[in-house]
């Protein structure tokens, strides 16, 4: 029982390294932008990590089973199907994981970590927020890729945003405020209703038309 028990792990570690593997690369590409504007993602796949996990110690499992009955080949040549089925089962995570890892770390890393410097948490409002002074165009707009945030015209400059909200509950506070070149025209609004409300301004400071921009939900 307990020979056939340690050749059976020699199988299983194959399942804890391909996991390990995939946990670090999940780790890698998770950073703060993911977690502030994406947050449930990261349980989501540390949950269909352990269920691909769990599934592969299975394969495996019946695998070996089979490789007893048919009384199969040399343990090299069972490594090696052990070890491709391993990787065909997760292969569709690692396609996940690796093209996460080249747009965070390859592609955007300069803004990502721009980001990262500036993105802040909002304190004394409802249950969640965060908020960001002094963003270019190009930074702003990354996040709108990101979430829900309205567009901002591209000669936009000095963007801050405070963005506070419940998480369960709809309720939730978002605010705007970029400077604009004198010549760009700026569309004002105002709209309040029972429970929503939204609107823009704008006044010259230094220049420059400073536009604020709100919306309100409770």
């Amino acid at each position: 029982m307990i020979t056939t028990l340690r050749k059976s792990l020699k199988y299983f570690v194959i399942t804890f390294l391909n996991a390990g593997m995939l946990l670090f690369l999940l780790f890698y590409w998770v950073d703060l932008i993911e977690i502030t504007f994406d947050e449930w993602q990261v349980f989501i796949d540390l949950f269909w990590l352990f269920l691909y996990t769990l599934s592969n110690l299975v394969v495996l499992r019946l695998l070996v089973s089979f490789f007893r009955w048919r009384k199969f080949g040399s343990l090299r040549k069972k490594m090696i199907i052990s070890v491709l089925v391993t990787l065909l089962a997760s292969s569709s995570l690692y396609y996940r994981y690796l093209g996460k890892v080249y747009e965070n770390k390859i592609v955007n890393v300069e803004v990502r970590e721009s980001l990262n410097n500036k993105i802040t948490e909002v304190e004394g409002g409802l249950a969640n927020g965060h908020k960001a002074e002094n963003l270019t165009y190009e930074e702003y707009m990354y996040i709108t890729e990101l979430n829900w945030f309205p567009e901002v015209p591209e000669a936009a400059s000095r963007i801050s945003y405070s963005y506070d909200y419940d998480g369960f509950l709809p309720d939730y506070s978002f605010s705007l405020e970029y400077d604009l070149p004198l010549e760009v025209q700026v569309d004002t609004m105002s709209y309040e209703g029972e429970q929503f409300m939204k609107g823009r301004s704008f006044e010259i400071i230094d220049g420059k038309k400073r536009v604020s921009y709100y919306e309100w939900l409770q």
